[in-house]
């Protein structure tokens, strides 16, 4: 089940992100081998048996309803189109056609383009994958063997990606050539880039942490806190050289907030301070490795693009500012049903022709807004209010179960959910959600904190005693 679910989250990445209608049917066999899988996992011994019969039972689960009722509304919206798309060669336009007003409706295109059937496969890969992740990992060794896996994959595409800025190949492998020349590693869209790496540089230091803490109680030896602080940094690196702004401001905030997190946590455990000052020197090594990898390698195109942005902020983002405008006006004309899954493109030109310099390039040359580059926008577009409140319903009934269990107490939960609401502010500013990579990851690692937390030993504690009537003592902090 671990090995089936690392080789799913692992091929989306390399295979372009996973963007193309070839990569997304095969995300959608392996979800679907994992989620058959995850159905023949059995139930704990008595030892974990309470933590893991929640997991055992899907049909308890708020999400596994959710993702039904999302996904039967995408194919309504599939089944019942309002639009239909017609091209000539040379250009391309919508024709209204007979459809029932009071249901959700799409727009009849190309499966290859983009239609509400290609948003029910991407977001039935999700469904089938998120939910054998709950079923199927029932103990927080699977959790920690993901883990090490999906971040020495991102260390192997770092990698790919700094050969490829060495050799200046215009090429992904050397061999593809994508359609956009700002490519990082073997995502074509360096924010996908940026986006994606930034989880997996949260993921590498949750484990750092998290071992670190374990090598401190059980006096082992700190190995393999080093060998992810390492791995941590290393992936870092690459997003300095995707010079995704968004990316590199994201992952300092990051580090910001989590080096001050540990350093108090430390400070407050050890009367000393010596905790404090080894987690000092651990971070300081971290950040000098970062400042000699951006002075000494991608300097100039990362100050460069900071530089365009703070010269001119206002050139810099107008574009973006009529594109929300006109995509606003796109929400407020079907804010209940929406436009259809994958259907923003097609809908967008009604509402752009009134801000015609969106599609101004400059040098004779013209945009196109296949994205509203906000997925906070183009989301509520695409499903609208009725679309968006299963999912937005099941997200909120997790908030107090992590509240209960103190999750920012817990190494491994505290960076993956920050990571993740970090990633959600990125998509404030761009589509990062619209690359399955992206999107698939994100959902399984939000899981996963959940459940981490939920499986902590301390949290078990917590739950059974409170089952007993009983109040349980409260601790500083979580074991590891």
């Amino acid at each position: 089940m671990v090995g089936m679910t690392a080789v799913h989250l692992g091929f989306l990445p390399w295979a372009l992100g996973g963007v193309h209608v070839w990569s997304q049917f095969v995300s959608l066999g392996l979800a679907a081998v994992g989620f058959v899988l995850a159905l023949g996992v059995r139930g704990d011994p008595p030892s974990g048996s309470a933590l893991a019969q929640p997991a055992a039972k899907l049909w308890r689960w708020p999400f596994f309803w959710a993702g039904l009722v999302t996904l039967a509304y995408i194919a309504v919206q599939g089944f019942n189109p309002s639009w239909r798309f017609v091209a000539d060669g040379r250009s391309w336009w919508l024709v209204p056609i007979p459809h029932l007003a009071w249901l959700p409706t799409g727009v009849a295109a190309p499966f290859a383009r983009s239609n509400p059937w290609r948003g029910f496969l991407v977001l039935g890969s999700l469904w089938l994958l998120v939910c054998s992740v709950r079923r199927g990992f029932l103990r927080r060794q699977s959790f920690r063997v993901l883990f090490a896996l999906l971040t020495a994959n991102a260390g192997l595409l770092a990698l790919l990606g700094m050969a490829e800025q060495i050799t200046g190949t215009p090429r992904i492998f050397w061999s593809y050539t994508p359609s956009n020349p700002q490519f990082v590693a073997s995502f074509i869209y360096r924010n996908h880039a940026g986006a994606y790496f930034d989880l997996m540089v949260a993921l590498a230091a949750a484990l750092a942490w998290w071992h670190y803490r374990r090598s401190r109680r059980l006096l082992e030896s700190p190995a393999q806190t080093v060998f992810f602080a390492f791995l941590a940094a290393f992936v870092a690196l690459i997003v300095i050289f995707s010079a995704s702004r968004m990316a590199i401001f994201l992952i300092l905030v990051f580090g910001i907030v989590v080096a001050g997190t540990s350093i108090a946590q430390f400070l407050r455990r050890d009367g000393e301070g010596e905790g404090g000052r080894e987690a000092v020197s651990v971070l300081a090594a971290l950040a000098a490795c970062l400042l000699i990898g951006l002075i000494a390698i991608g300097a100039d195109t990362v100050w460069g693009r900071f530089a365009e942005l703070a010269n001119d902020p206002a050139a810099t983002l107008r574009d973006r500012m009529w594109v929300r405008q006109a995509a606003g006006q796109m929400l407020r004309d079907r804010w209940f049903f929406g436009w259809g899954a994958g259907c923003f493109r097609y809908g967008f030109p009604l509402y752009a022709q009134h801000y015609p310099t969106v599609y101004e390039y400059g040098n004779g040359l013209r945009k196109y807004w296949e994205h509203a580059h906000d997925d906070l926008l183009e989301i509520p577009i695409e499903l609208g209010a009725a679309g968006l409140l299963p999912i937005a319903a099941t997200l909120a009934s997790g908030l107090p179960g992590l509240r209960r269990r103190r999750f920012w107490r817990n190494p491994v939960s505290f960076c993956i959910i920050l990571a993740c609401a970090l990633t959600v502010a990125h998509g404030w500013l761009d589509f990062v959600f619209q690359c399955p990579a992206v999107l698939l990851t994100w959902s399984v690692l939000l899981v996963a904190a959940a459940r981490w937390a939920e499986l902590d030993p301390s949290a078990a504690r917590h739950r059974l005693n409170r089952q007993r009537g009983n109040t349980p003592e409260p601790s500083a902090s979580s074991p590891a």
